[in-house]
């Protein structure tokens, strides 16, 4: 049987994530250091853009597009925005750096033994939630009827894959601008995730329910048909 993928390759959120992009990359030439230490800049601004994710997802189940069955995933991502939000403070260990910018144990600190059961009990009823609502039916149901926004995908696959290079096997290439180049590219990463879910919620053209098949070019992006045969 003949089954057709439809791609948007790029929307306008996606041609932004693309601009932001290229500001990373300018950023890592110009930004001092420092600006990706901890509590710096950069990492304020990852939190801001992640504490942006949580409020989108709560605006499309208001306001959004898509349907109600929809709606109560972007509900359940809220946990994840959450997580990403305490791990991009180290679960609180950012808060209590002293003066020559140490960071204590998270073992040392009053919270910390309740951290990791915490973030586990989280992981277990998000992912028992998105069970529930059905999110491998509703992506394969997207992949059938809607119209996929593969521009952040590409840009959010590739600036996560860069991050983690850099954070784990650079082993020093990028010399005291290693952690200004890694949260920069997470930065990347976070703000594609976030133009993403714009995009979802509130795109009609790329929605499964919508029926319409848009001329190429149309909402700034070039559709294009993926088809294979299906045993």
């Amino acid at each position: 049987m003949l089954k057709k993928l439809r791609f948007l390759m790029m929307t306008p959120c996606a041609w932004m994530a693309l601009i932001i992009a290229g500001c990373a990359i300018f950023g890592a030439v110009e930004l001092p250091p420092y600006w990706g230490c901890e509590n710096g800049p950069i990492e304020l601004l990852q939190l801001v853009i992640l504490g942006c994710c949580c409020v989108v997802a709560l605006l499309v189940v208001n306001f959004g597009v898509v349907t109600k069955d929809y709606k109560k995933l972007f509900l359940w991502s809220i946990p994840i925005w959450v997580l990403l939000i305490g791990r991009e403070i180290s679960w609180g260990r950012d808060l209590y750096i002293n003066s020559a910018g140490e960071m204590p144990r998270l073992a040392d600190l009053w919270f910390g033994p309740v951290v990791h059961p915490t973030v586990g009990v989280i992981c277990i009823i998000t992912l028992l939630g998105l069970v529930k609502c059905g999110v491998w039916p509703k992506m394969c149901n997207w992949l059938k009827q809607g119209i996929v926004p593969l521009g952040e995908i590409v840009i959010i696959i590739v600036a996560g894959v860069i991050a983690t290079w850099i954070e784990h096997y650079s082993h020093g290439l990028f010399g005291g601008s290693e952690e200004l180049f890694e949260e920069l590219t997470e930065l990347v990463c976070y703000s594609a995730m976030l133009l993403l879910m714009i995009d979802v919620g509130f795109n009609k053209i790329i929605q499964p329910s919508s029926g319409v098949v848009p001329k190429s070019g149309a909402s700034g992006g070039l559709i294009f048909v993926v088809s294979h045969d299906r045993q």
